[in-house]
């Protein structure tokens, strides 16, 4: 989501400016690649870009091909063989060896965009949602290239027949938590489309404004989750002394219980040490829809915690229980608070991702999930 809020906030002042502007976006991915389907490159008439498709090796082909999409208004679809035995300079001496097909369309910051329009409802929607792009059509009065379809029932897509399959397709990519490729019939007309699966953004509430928190903010919005935090005060605590604490925007009690209620893929980290804070406020949390708990601080501490607050099998689920992490983070050798902050923030990440958190060269199976190509 990062990407896309990065390619929005630049689409935005591009449009202040008048400089004209294109999206790349890669529609397909056979094979291995840095980036995979969904990834976005925002680029400028003057050369100047954001967002990536790739590590780094197509990025410069693709400004000059968004150029020549800006001069003439027109989308296009440009295919990139990084394979070793490809018949161009992308097959040599690049890692990638894969095939990716990267769709290049003019792209402003009007409403009547359709690009523009959806990016903004994915950006600012907070839960799951999917997006639909034709990036390849025979007719382009049944779809017209960069076409599209949000799960939200907004289309720009022309046919109603093929609008219909679209939908239906959407919603079975969306339910599985898979993004797919298809190529549709419509008559003797023959159209792909990419179905794009959005999770929710991480969203995560942190208890106690303590000196770790300077550099968990930093990394988190450097990764772009939503992060709020707040602290009883009781006792009270010296948290102002330390540097660069003026950084940390607490909510109140009020906000922080509405923020447990109603906000989805909420974790909750307990950074205080306050024993008789924690006590008080994670009743409430794991009875929450918060999947995900953490708490800061040895073992011992935290089951003593746990005892006191009588937080066991009588008195909650066994769901309620498995959302509880301690001690919090993965095992790094973190040390200082950055350390410390990226431990936790991994693990966090790990667990909405529905990783493992195991080092890659002893991870069996696909680094990215493969996309499904149906025909």
């Amino acid at each position: 989501m990062k990407e896309i809020r990065t390619i929005l906030e630049n689409l935005e002042i591009a449009a202040n400016k008048s400089i004209k502007t294109a999206l790349a976006t890669v529609v397909h991915v056979h094979g291995s690649s840095y980036r995979r389907t969904g990834a976005r490159m925002l680029i400028r008439e003057d050369g100047y870009w954001f967002g990536s498709v790739s590590g780094g090796c197509l990025e410069g082909d693709v400004i000059e091909k968004a150029k020549s999409v800006i001069k003439c208004n027109q989308k296009e679809l440009f295919k990139y063989d990084t394979r070793q035995n490809a018949k161009n300079s992308f097959g040599m001496g690049y890692g990638c060896n894969g095939l990716l097909e990267i769709l290049i369309e003019p792209i402003e910051n009007n409403e009547a965009n359709a690009a523009y329009s959806l990016l903004q409802e994915i950006s600012t929607y907070p839960n799951l949602q999917g997006l639909s792009t034709v990036f390849y059509s025979d007719d382009e009065a049944v779809a017209p290239i960069g076409a599209r379809h949000h799960s939200n029932g907004r289309s720009y897509i022309m046919s109603e027949e093929l609008d219909e399959l679209i939908r239906k397709d959407l919603q079975e990519a969306v339910k599985t938590r898979e993004a797919k490729s298809k190529t549709y019939k419509i008559g003797v007309c023959k159209i792909k489309v990419l179905h794009e699966v959005f999770e929710p953004n991480i969203n995560i509430l942190i208890y106690g404004a303590v000196f770790h928190v300077v550099p968990f903010l930093r990394i988190t919005n450097e990764l772009g989750y939503n992060v709020s935090v707040t602290d009883s005060f009781e006792p009270i605590q010296p948290i102002w002394n330390f540097p660069n604490a003026d950084e940390i925007d607490l909510i109140d009690q009020e906000a922080t219980d509405h923020l447990i209620k109603t906000t989805p893929n909420l974790a909750v980290v307990f950074l205080t040490h306050n024993f008789f804070y924690i006590k008080e406020e994670l009743p409430k949390v794991l009875r929450s829809d918060a999947p995900y708990v953490g708490i800061l601080g040895s073992r011992k501490k935290t089951e003593k915690i746990l005892r006191e607050a009588e937080v066991n099998d009588d008195n909650y689920t066994a769901k309620e229980l498995a959302k509880i992490h301690y001690p919090i983070g993965l095992d790094i050798g973190a040390n200082t608070p950055e350390e410390i902050a990226l431990s936790i923030i991994a693990e966090v990440k790990a667990f909405f991702s529905q990783r493992t958190g195991k080092p890659l060269k002893v991870f069996d199976g696909y680094i990215h999930k493969k996309n499904i190509q149906a025909v």
